[in-house]
């Protein structure tokens, strides 16, 4: 009589036809972990990006204009730029404004705060101190730093919108909040002397420090070091060091929404 038959489990030697789904599953880790592996491409405009930050402006500019010939805000935005600056081309205003008007029309920042500034520094066009206060409005609603803090200036001092205090430190706030260095000492400034705001040293310490920290600038650095010299004259210690403290723990907050 025959005895029982062995049951004998697959050795790897049989190959992985003894089990189907295990050589599924191998496959489909294989590929996912190749997918992983892979180097991310860059698209068209982070290619134009590139090609201009190297300085290739020629292939930078053919590059962006494909993609704002096909409505790609940021392209258009970006073009105009190289069109302002005469970079990958003769300089030509008139293709900057172009450009930037497309771009901002789709709600780009940078782009309305461009516009703002050809208004104001008359590239191209007669200074419209009106229109320059309109495009920094629309950018400076969107979060872009630079045009809050234009726009407040202008607030200050009472060209292209009417003279308006309060208006003033509501946008030196907003650009000073997002880390705009120039900002950060104007309210420091203002906190210093009470205009527009209740007057307060310590506050007004902190924004000038943080300024100053953060200036790219010799002569906002001088500035805010002049401004610190006249505020601690009346400060104590006490003071001082609660100032350097809020400073040292103060991180800038973003700007929400917008496209830049």
């Amino acid at each position: 009589m025959k005895g029982p038959s062995t049951l004998r489990h697959p050795t790897p030697s049989d190959g992985m036809l003894a089990n189907p789904l295990s050589l599924c599953l191998r496959r489909t880790l294989f590929l996912s972990l190749l997918l992983l592996s892979a180097p991310c491409l860059a698209g068209p405009f982070e290619d134009a990006a590139a090609a201009f930050k190297r300085g290739d402006y020629g292939n930078a500019m053919r590059l962006y204009r494909s993609l704002a010939d096909q409505g790609d805000a940021r392209a258009q935005n970006s073009l105009g730029r190289m069109y302002l600056r005469g970079q990958g081309a003769s300089r030509d205003y008139r293709e900057a404004i172009k450009w930037f008007r497309r771009a901002a029309a789709l709600g780009i920042a940078d782009a309305q705060y461009n516009l703002g500034e050809i208004y104001l520094r008359e590239y191209g066009v007669e200074q419209d101190m009106v229109e320059a206060a309109r495009w920094y409005t629309r950018a400076a609603e969107q979060g872009h730093a630079a045009a809050q803090f234009t726009l407040a200036v202008l607030y200050t001092i009472g060209r292209g919108v009417s003279k308006n205090q309060p208006k003033a430190v509501y946008w030196f706030d907003r650009a000073a909040t997002q880390g705009h260095a120039d900002a950060q000492v104007e309210l420091g400034i203002l906190y210093g002397t009470g205009r527009g705001v209740p007057k307060d040293a310590v506050t007004a310490y902190r924004w000038i420090l943080l300024g100053q920290t953060y200036a790219r600038t010799t002569a906002l650095r001088t500035r805010a070091a002049q401004s610190l010299g006249r505020l601690s004259r009346g400060m104590t210690p006490t003071q001082i060091a609660e100032a350097q403290r809020q400073a040292r723990e103060w991180k800038a907050v973003p700007a929400k929404g917008g496209r830049s």
